[in-house]
């Protein structure tokens, strides 16, 4: 009985295959995780299924309450001044809840590398001096003269010590069709396929992330012996070492080994077994407590935990909530930005001039004119910023996740919370208020067309 009811299912998987056989490697690939990956975790794939129908609902039903009740309801308020002298959220407030909904923190340190000239060299020294192992997990294995130089290093290394790559092959093979601003005008590629170059004469394992139900694998971090690990923004290319600005930390201390057990899961999860979920190592366990508490916060199927982290954050903001980031046109979030505004607290937003996917355009414009119609203060920095980071309070969060959808509800992501006040100061400092400095204030949001709100209600599912 259970054998004949899968025959249909089975038959349209074959059907589809078939079809898309003759597609692009990305067509095929698709239609493989989302047919026979799916038919693989029935249950879990059916369970995420039903978290995406109830989360695009309650989504959707929300931003028509911000758009016709909240914001004109918020309008009617007054703008005050910045209370100078607030005091800050109760820790408890975000400790209590990054406990209950990640577990306990690990304890390590985190040091800001700013801008691809600060990081690249670094992590190419790291990858030379490696003794035993690299795990390597990305968005995107460019396939530029950035991405082979750093595809040589690891082809050699790989020799001689362990090296693992985690790549979306989704996020991967898009970005071959895209030059960097940067690159010279008559520059040949020398490889058109970067992920069959990693694999020819080399040591290396690759896999690749499943994208059942349209999923990427979006967080980016980088573990050297299983020692220091750097975590952030950047994923391997051109754009990322010369053009965008951006951030990566430098990770250390026990951190390493929670980092390290959510490779390994990750890694596991990628493998398209059967009963995956059976296979995955213990969750990191720490009883550790004290300043250097970092909060491991993820955006996984059904545990959007950086989003409501973050929400909860803005919402219990009293002194400055200060963020940087290149796709901020999530309704839920931008509303409660601008609802601090009206409860006094000293809110500032930077984003990039040149944003580099044309849906985000119109989203941005609407975006920006609803925060300064609310008295936050919006800076345009002169070209594209990647980074991802904000400061609420005493508070910051780092790491892959945007401010949209597809970071906040379908993608996997990995950020850190963490109110270490070294760490919280050197993000607000050296990274959201230079890049405050190096911005441009704007007063006006210019003008919308109708196009514009077309196209900005459609990166809402984006």
């Amino acid at each position: 009985m259970g054998s004949s009811a899968a025959r249909p299912f089975t038959f349209l998987a074959v059907c589809v295959l078939l079809f898309c056989a003759g597609c692009s490697t990305v067509g095929r690939e698709l239609a493989y995780d989302n047919t026979v990956q799916v038919a693989k975790r029935p249950f879990s794939e059916t369970a995420e299924l039903g978290w995406r129908v109830k989360t695009f609902w309650t989504e959707e039903t929300s931003s028509i309450w911000r758009r016709y009740i909240s914001f004109p309801l918020l309008s009617l308020r007054d703008i005050p001044e910045v209370d100078e002298t607030p005091v800050p959220m109760k820790r408890s407030v975000m400790s209590k809840w990054l406990r209950r909904k990640t577990g306990p923190p690990a304890q390590g340190s985190a040091s800001l590398m700013l801008n691809g000239e600060n990081f690249f060299p670094q992590f190419e020294e790291s990858i030379r001096t490696a003794t035993n192992r690299i795990d390597l997990k990305t968005y995107i294995f460019d396939n530029d003269d950035v991405s082979k130089e750093i595809a040589d290093l690891l082809k050699t290394r790989s020799r001689e010590i362990d090296i693992r790559i985690l790549y979306d092959s989704l996020g991967t093979r898009l970005a071959w069709g895209t030059d960097a601003s940067s690159l010279p005008t008559n520059y040949v590629y020398e490889v058109d396929d970067m992920i069959r170059y990693l694999e020819k004469d080399s040591g290396i394992e690759l896999r690749r992330a499943c994208h059942t139900l349209f999923t990427s694998e979006h967080s980016k971090y980088i573990l050297i012996d299983r020692r220091i690990a750097y975590f952030g923004g950047m994923n391997i290319g051109r754009e990322y070492r010369y053009d965008w600005r951006d951030a990566m930390f430098e990770l250390s201390g026990p951190v390493i080994d929670a980092l390290g057990i959510r490779f390994e899961t990750a890694w596991t999860l990628a493998s398209g077994d059967a009963f995956t979920w059976f296979k995955l190592p213990e969750p990191h366990r720490s009883k550790y407590r004290g300043k250097n508490e970092l909060y491991l916060t993820p955006t996984t199927p059904m545990k959007p935990y950086i989003y409501k982290g973050q929400l909860r954050a803005i919402e219990h903001a009293k002194q400055c909530i200060y963020l940087e980031n290149p796709y901020l046109w999530n309704s839920s979030i931008v509303y409660q930005l601008c609802a601090a505004r009206k409860r006094g607290v000293d809110v500032r937003v930077t984003i990039p001039r040149d944003i580099n996917h044309n849906i985000g355009i119109a989203a941005s414009k609407q975006t920006v004119k609803r925060l300064l119609d609310h008295g936050v203060r919006v800076f345009v920095y002169p070209g594209m910023t990647h980074v991802k980071a904000a400061v609420y309070d005493q508070w910051t969060c780092f790491g892959s996740a945007n401010f949209d959808d597809l970071s906040l509800h379908k993608n996997y992501e990995l950020n850190i919370f963490t109110d270490n006040p070294e760490i919280v100061r050197e993000i607000k400092e050296d990274l959201l208020e230079s890049g405050q400095r190096l911005s441009t204030e704007i007063h006006e949001a210019g003008e919308i067309s109708w196009m514009d709100i077309f196209t900005a209600s459609l990166s809402q599912y984006l």
